[in-house]
């Protein structure tokens, strides 16, 4: 199955949802990536064709809590799911995470990394950011904290899912003293970084130094790691309990 590069930012705790910002980012990057936004998410949880009036209505209703944007179909909409019949798609849900995903043929993952942050404000309020490559329905489910199959990733009966445990240790209220896994591209605030156990803190900062290279940029500090150190990350992070994707729950 085709591969997709995701960019997933989770939030600080009670972020204000500020339905026009978000819109106009989130449009922002579409522009930055070349693809036209022809989709929506509506009210009613359903895909249709964007029209800015109607749009504009659900954006400023009260009830409205998050943002769906997807670019034009690739197959007839009766050939594929209309959330993942698309090159690109955004979702920007209140108060959780923003989840930017685009074909891994159109863009790699490092300029989908770099389009995302020339945008004044993405950043803002999250506190974790990481970016990863996956089929397309099993990524943006593993985003959003939950198994979604498909034929690269079929069910599979007595093994735990990565999404569904990192969702358990955020249900339990967890997260802030574990990281969800290692990724290609990793970032952290400083009170996100804080926030972790004494040596769970002093593990990240010897990974940290150990494999990759760190950069500042809006207020985050961000890890990269090239493909051959991922997994010796991996592997001293685990270590110390920290990796909520390996703790089954």
């Amino acid at each position: 199955m085709d591969q997709y590069h995701f960019l997933v930012g989770e939030f600080k705790k009670n972020t204000a949802f500020d339905p026009a910002a978000a819109s106009a980012q989130l449009f922002a990057w579409f522009a930055q990536i070349g693809e036209p936004v022809e989709r929506y998410g509506n009210k009613r949880g359903k895909v249709v064709k964007f029209s800015q009036r109607n749009y504009e209505k659900m954006l400023f209703t009260p009830e409205t809590d998050s943002i769906e944007l997807f670019s034009p179909r690739i197959v007839p909409p009766d050939e594929a799911d209309e959330t993942t019949n698309c090159d690109a798609l955004a979702v920007y849900s209140s108060g959780s995470l923003f989840v930017l995903a685009i074909r891994a043929s159109k863009l790699a993952l490092a300029p989908l990394f770099d389009a995302a942050r020339a945008i004044p404000g993405l950043f803002e309020h999250c506190e974790y950011v990481y970016c990863y490559a996956e089929t397309q329905g099993y990524g943006t489910g593993y985003a959003l904290g939950y198994r979604q199959l498909d034929e690269a990733h079929p069910m599979t009966f007595g093994i735990p899912c990565p999404a569904n445990n990192w969702a358990a240790i955020k249900r339990r209220g967890l997260q802030d003293s574990h990281l969800r896994d290692v990724y290609h591209i990793n970032g952290f605030t400083q009170a996100r970084l804080d926030a972790l156990p004494h040596g769970r803190r002093q593990a990240l900062r010897d990974a940290m130094h150990a494999y990759g290279r760190c950069e500042a940029h809006a207020g985050l500090t961000f890890w990269h790691l090239p493909p051959e150190e991922l997994e010796a990350a991996r592997a001293a992070l685990n270590a110390h309990a920290m990796l909520g994707a390996y703790i089954n729950n």
